[in-house]
């Protein structure tokens, strides 16, 4: 008598084939290692190689597959949000596309990053599924490091990227950088955003000091000027070797201590010199 495999032939392998390639996918799917996308792409692969199993039993293989991927079960009941501060959960949630009954295997995390990452306080994203109907939504925000006046108010992050105009209800708390249209810097060119992130760097370390910082303003020919809070003398400061020159500075308003207002300005752009410009002199 002939065995089940010789009686029932191609049809037999390629039933226990079928079957044993959905269970597993499915499984690798519960664990969370693939996108939905990915693992549909991979049945898929797997019907076409197995393309000797009979019509019947693929479109049985199909309806499984297909009561898999859309049952109840897999239907998202909540959406977790993590590190939003300034951005609102809400917003997001809208902007990810997701309906209430959206099943969590019909969902592209990829596609979804790319949407929220167009909000402007939003700087990374990353999603995820927690099975069987979780997904969780972590937002990296951007931090201002100082505004820059271009045609309108920008806030600029420590790195020298503009990122997001600067709103009615937004702080305008922070360091204003100015100049860039008349020293010829486009905000879009990388040279551009160096510039800006060491100039914010350098406010930084200002404001840790007694000064305080007001403004930053490019120069046409290069360089920056300081204009500080607790004095009304602006600094020209040149570029670059910025702790050295906040030595020469902090001296200079050691030595003229109550008399500052005699200045009509202070250039520290020379390498190991003070230049202080008396008021009344052209």
């Amino acid at each position: 008598m002939a065995s089940p495999w010789v009686r029932f032939g191609k049809l037999g392998r390629g039933r226990v084939r079928m079957w044993a390639a959905g269970a597993a996918l499915c499984a690798l799917m519960l664990l969370g290692w693939f996108h939905g996308g990915y693992a549909v792409e991979l049945y898929r692969q797997a019907r076409r190689a197995l393309g000797a199993a009979s019509g019947g039993v693929q479109m049985a293989a199909q309806g499984s597959w297909d009561f898999f991927l859309t049952h109840p079960y897999f239907a998202i009941r909540e959406v977790k949000v993590l590190g939003a501060e300034k951005v609102k959960g809400a917003d997001i949630v809208v902007m990810s596309g997701l309906g209430p009954h959206t099943r969590i295997w019909s969902i592209d995390p990829m596609e979804m990053e790319e949407r929220v990452r167009r909000h402007p306080w939003v700087k990374s994203v990353l999603i995820r599924r927690e099975l069987p109907a979780r997904l969780v939504i972590t937002i990296e925000e951007w931090t201002p490091g100082a505004i820059v006046a271009l045609d309108k108010l920008y806030y600029v992050a420590d790195d020298g990227v503009i990122f997001k105009a600067v709103d009615e209800e937004d702080s305008v708390d922070f360091p204003f950088i100015t100049g860039l249209r008349a020293a010829k810097l486009p905000p879009e060119e990388p040279g551009t955003r160096e510039k800006l992130s060491e100039a914010v760097r350098f406010g930084r370390r200002v404001e840790r000091t007694a000064l305080g910082l007001s403004e930053i303003r490019f120069q046409p020919r290069g360089g920056i000027i300081l204009y500080p809070v607790s004095y009304s003398v602006p600094f020209h400061m040149g570029w670059g070797d910025w702790d050295e020159k906040l030595g020469r500075l902090e001296w200079f308003l050691g030595e003229f201590r109550g008399k500052e207002a005699r200045f009509r300005a202070v250039d520290l752009s020379f390498r190991g010199q003070v230049v202080a410009r008396p008021r009344g002199r052209a």
